[in-house]
């Protein structure tokens, strides 16, 4: 795993300046090549093939490559090319890319399994060939303006171009809508990401720029129906398996996050039957309610790991110091101990597997069972739930049953997509529309739905927003903050459409069982206990912060975290003392103000 960046002109010294910018991406070398009208930039985290005939940029004749990421399959194409008549010199998966390319074009990208972001410079053809993975684990931005094209791994190495840049009222919108901007948006309007599963061509000559898909997963799960179900049930637990196989290999120590939940004690129990020895890290927390170490202690004793755990108190230095990361406002605040455990993890190994992924694949979220309630709920009900839920107390718990009730009943919409998205939001529309008073846009254009009304469509919706651009940005920013490549078995491009092709009784079961299968197949590597336990997710104390840090309490309410003018001072100061008066709890709206006053401050402030 690597950082990226280029553009359509040479100059050595701003290419360099790019990948400074992201040297944290790349910590082992750099290398930048700037000639033929381009420049380009590559920052490496070795992981496979440690020798120079593994640096990039890369060439094979008239190719030049940059590329982020891990294609797990390349040693059978490797193999395939060979026998076509290829001819390597090195070990590496990037030199898999370029002969792939060269014998199949720009559908090669088809043929591979893993993450993925590149960019291909096709000097005979005069044209650059940028993609990114079909679920959008590597990230991928770029500026043009019709004429110059700037590409990166992150925006804070395009800015560096000193680009006159607007901020994006749509994306500021999604951001306090739902905590995270999503879509092809970024902050700046003139700053686009390059979609999961898409495509970029650049005509250097005509200078025409054109993005295509190149894989539908809604195709693929309709597809993967024809299979009878027996036999897709066997393929998927195969598939697991191979998924996890796959994810080891590196010429460079790995290891496993471990939670004590489900999805990362699977992943960690399938590697302790393939390999003896191996670690697994998990962090803690002194708040009793968030604090896992317990569970994740069970789960290494029973598949016998190596495993190191740490106990965190998060303070404002902390805070601050990943905030100041983000590149873009970010308001998902369990980066923070993903963070965490990504710097206690690469203390002893440079590649790590992990859990995320496994709720949407296998339908583990309590919005999930919230859809499957809300099918059984009269009309009626829903305005009388939602002034008996006000009465409610506010708790500073963990996910308490009185909020998650709350959310249940205010957020309800009568489309299914449409109120899924509302029980995932952060802010109401209410307060929303009060803060940005005329920058305020309704949440139907924010990020559009279709008609689709059952568990899967809910399912592929996740796919579409949340899980790129707020669950995989998340393990992104931490993970490569601390230089330590994160992989994701569940998004297996082999697994995930058979998963979700499955009638609903595999994912939500009779008596609200979410994650019915996974946790069937669980049962043959973990105790029950373990399979069976209450979910908790990886969340912080947000409501406390809010009240304690020195840190949060003066980006809320010194006047110069607000020179922007897109929101008023005043209307922030009214939330915030009714948080503090326990009136309501307003802390997941004041965590994303947080973010963005001090974003804002530390990147486009004075």
């Amino acid at each position: 795993m690597c950082g990226i960046a280029g553009f359509n002109w040479e100059a050595e010294d701003k290419i360099a300046e790019m990948c400074q910018a992201i040297a944290h991406r790349g910590p082992d070398a750099v290398r930048f090549w700037s000639a033929d009208g381009m420049s380009l930039g590559h920052r490496r985290l070795s992981i496979l093939d440690l020798s120079e005939k593994g640096a990039q940029p890369m060439f094979l004749d008239d190719l030049v490559v940059v590329y982020n990421g891990e294609i797990y399959n390349y040693i059978e194409i490797r193999a395939e090319l060979i026998a076509l008549g290829h001819c390597f010199v090195s070990d590496c998966d990037t030199e898999v890319i370029l002969h792939a390319y060269q014998e199949w074009g720009q559908i090669c990208v088809n043929r591979f399994n893993g993450m993925w972001a590149f960019c291909l410079f096709d000097r005979t053809r005069n044209q650059l060939f940028l993609s990114r993975d079909r679920f959008g684990i590597k990230p991928l931005y770029y500026f043009y303006d019709g004429n110059r094209f700037v590409f990166s791994s992150e925006i804070k190495a395009i800015i560096v171009h000193q680009l006159k840049l607007n901020v994006d009222k749509t994306a500021l919108n999604q951001y306090f809508y739902q905590k995270y901007i999503g879509g092809d948006r970024s902050i700046f309007s003139e700053i686009k990401k390059l979609l999961p599963s898409h495509s970029l061509v650049l005509d250097l000559t005509s200078r025409e720029l054109k993005t295509e898909c190149y894989y539908q997963l809604k195709e693929q799960v309709e597809a993967s129906k024809k299979l009878p179900l027996e036999e897709r049930l066997s393929y998927i637990r195969e598939t697991l398996e191979d998924a996890v196989e796959r994810r080891l290999i590196a010429d460079v120590p790995v290891g496993c996050f471990l939670s004590g939940g489900l999805d990362s004690s699977l992943i960690s129990a399938i590697i302790a039957k393939k390999k003896d020895d191996f670690d697994t890290f998990s962090i803690g927390f002194k708040e009793k309610t968030y604090n896992e170490l317990p569970f994740a202690k069970l789960v290494a004793d029973h598949i016998h790991t190596n495993w190191h755990s740490r106990t965190f108190e998060i303070d404002d230095e902390l805070i601050f110091k990943v905030i100041s990361g983000l590149d873009e406002p970010f308001g998902d605040s369990s980066v923070l101990p993903t963070y965490l455990l990504s710097k206690t993890t690469r203390e002893r190994v440079t590649v790590s597997l992990s859990g995320d992924a496994g709720d949407e694949v296998f339908g583990g979220y309590d919005s999930y069972k919230a859809y499957k309630i809300s099918r059984l709920v009269p009309g009626f009900v829903v305005g009388a739930g939602r002034f008996l839920t006000r009465l409610l107390p506010v708790s500073d718990k963990k996910l308490s049953f009185s909020f998650k009730l709350k959310k249940f009943f205010a957020d309800y919409d009568p489309h299914p997509q449409r109120r899924h998205l509302n029980w995932m939001s952060q802010m109401s529309d209410v307060l929303r529309a009060e803060m940005l008073g005329g920058a305020y846009i309704q949440t139907e254009v924010l990020f559009p739905v279709d008609d689709g009304d059952t568990l899967t469509d809910i399912q592929l919706n996740d796919f579409k927003n949340y899980l790129p651009d707020d669950m995989l940005r998340k393990v992104d920013i931490a993970s490569m903050l601390c230089s330590l490549e994160a992989r994701v078995p569940f998004l297996d491009y082999r697994l995930v459409p058979y998963v979700l092709s499955l009638p609903d009784r595999y994912k939500i079961a009779a008596g609200w069982e979410t994650k019915a299968l996974l946790k069937k197949i669980g049962l043959s590597f973990l105790p029950k206990e373990i399979v069976y336990r209450k979910k908790r997710g990886f969340t912080v104390p947000v409501s406390k912060w809010i009240k304690e840090s020195a840190l949060v309490n003066q980006v809320l309410t010194e006047a110069s975290y607000f020179e922007h003018r897109y929101f008023e001072r005043s209307t922030v100061l009214n939330i915030l003392a009714e948080h503090h008066a326990k009136k309501a709890d307003h802390s997941r709206a004041l965590w994303l103000i947080f973010v963005f006053n001090l974003w804002w401050k530390l990147n486009l402030g004075s």
